[in-house]
């Protein structure tokens, strides 16, 4: 309960936005209360403010009780909300308009323009001017001055677009600039202020909002804002959250739950490879062959991946040798628009002048009959069906060598970029699918880094070349 000495003390109180809301604003007819994090967003008076925040945390509502309370509390003030898309713009302008109708009379500016992107409210004084809130789809808000709200920011596909012609108009205002957004990979703008990896940003007052410090996610959220970050992510959810919470942990994958619930830049969910996990295992000193013959001498094994190029895509080989339980590449070819006939020629040179132990080759659409012609003169050939199931075989096996540090790879920008590209997604049935979409860096369907991950990959049961040995039993 707060107690107020005299008069001038309420009205000073009423006369900011968490006092005002609270004092006066209702929702559904029940008095507005605060989260904790609510509280402090509401207090700050920073120009810039930075917020990474849980899915469902409550701050599209508050921004637009921000936006009522400044438009009831100052002269033709303008708040700009910018969303993620058309329904989630409608959605804040619907929050601000119930807010307005449940304003006590004595406190509630007269409603002049209604609509389903803007709200336009007449000053009771003698200067009639008007306050404005309008809400509108992911673009940069030009020709427009005041509070600006860019809520979900990192999920924009033009972020970078709208931050920048956002940045200029809160300078000749009283307005602030608000960025706020639950993660979406270590990547975009959002990403670069809220975790200044790339360069500083000293002018922003940043905000933290996790599902534990939420009372309708969280069983206890006092105990849990001093123990739940020192956890990991199962334990903090058995212990603090509640059944919607534990829901969605048990129906999410672990990297998924993360980003969405617990503010965490988990790579994953915009590449299966995140950066972190590929370039530690990249070399300077590694030196690449040029050609077959050219190769230094041989003290492992020796594996090869080739991924068949279709209509405008390149074909790619890779070549690794395999010692002491490392992997460490040798040789990288590609063969862009180069006839099917003369790759098989190359191949075949390939594997009479090296000691190839297998050579993983894909056999799916035109690499069949490739395949198969080198299968039938070399049994360490070995053809490979492209699919779902396999492709997540192979990127599992690749993740694993990668985390353990047991590949070395060329600091071959394309190699990077094109393993960084590939993307985990799900299907509508629920399996893993595993693509890269098309574009200059990715370079196709990023056939370089499959003819890696086909060189890499573990191999099960017997090896090519392996006898078989089999038991007989001689009766009589």
């Amino acid at each position: 309960m707060v107690v107020k000495r005299d008069e001038q003390d309420l009205l000073d109180w009423l006369g900011t936005e968490l006092g005002f809301l609270t004092g006066v604003g209702h929702y559904n007819e029940e008095p507005l209360v605060f989260e904790p994090y609510q509280v402090a967003f509401l207090r700050s008076a920073k120009k810039y403010r930075w917020v990474e925040k849980a899915r469902q945390v409550g701050f599209s509502f508050l921004f637009a009780c921000e936006a009522i309370a400044r438009c009831h509390l100052r002269e033709a003030h303008t708040s700009v909300m910018v969303s993620y898309n058309l329904e989630d713009a409608k959605e804040k302008v619907n929050y601000a308009r119930q807010l307005a109708e449940e304003l006590p009379l004595a406190f509630r500016k007269k409603l002049v323009t209604d609509s389903k992107t803007e709200l336009a409210f007449l000053s009771n004084s003698a200067s009639k001017r008007v306050s404005r809130i309008i809400s509108n789809p992911s673009k940069a808000p030009r020709g427009k001055k005041g509070d600006l709200y860019l809520d979900e920011l990192a999920h924009y596909a033009n972020d970078r677009e709208v931050y920048k012609g956002s940045t200029a108009l809160i300078l000749r205002s009283r307005g602030q600039l608000t960025g706020c957004s639950s993660p979406l990979g270590r990547r975009g703008v959002f990403w670069e202020i809220a975790r200044q990896e790339l360069r500083r940003y000293p002018t922003y007052w940043r905000l933290r909002a996790p599902w534990w410090l939420c009372r309708f996610f969280s069983t206890d959220v006092q105990r849990a804002s001093r123990e739940a970050v020192l956890m990991p992510t199962e334990q903090r959810v058995r212990a603090f959250g509640t059944k919607d919470i534990q829901d969605q942990f048990d129906s999410l994958l672990l990297e998924d739950f993360e980003q969405e619930f617990e503010c965490q830049y988990c790579d994953e969910s915009y590449s299966f490879f995140p950066y972190e996990l590929i370039l530690p295992c990249t070399s300077d000193d590694l030196v690449l062959a040029d050609d077959f013959a050219g190769l230094p001498v041989v003290k492992g094994r020796l594996v090869a991946g080739f991924d068949v190029g279709r209509k405008r895509d390149l074909s790619e080989l890779a070549l690794f040798e395999e010692l002491d339980g490392k992997k460490e590449c040798r040789l990288l070819r590609s063969y862009d628009r180069v006839p099917f006939a003369e790759q098989e020629a190359d191949l075949r040179r390939l594997l009479n002048t090296l000691p190839i132990g297998r050579l993983s080759i894909d056999q799916n659409g035109l690499g069949m009959h490739l395949a198969e012609n080198l299968r039938r003169d070399f049994a360490q050939v070995v053809p490979e069906t492209f699919t779902n199931e396999s492709k997540e075989t192979w990127a599992n096996d690749l993740k694993i060598l990668l985390q353990r540090k047991d590949v070395v790879l060329p600091k071959d920008r394309d190699l990077v970029a094109q393993v960084h590209s590939i993307k985990r997604r799900l299907t509508p049935s629920g399996k893993p699918s595993f693509e890269v979409e098309r574009d200059e860096v990715a370079r196709g369907h990023a056939d370089r880094a499959w003819a890696v991950m086909l060189a890499c990959r573990k191999e099960r049961g017997p090896q090519p070349g392996d006898v078989i040995e089999v038991g007989v039993r001689i009766i009589g």
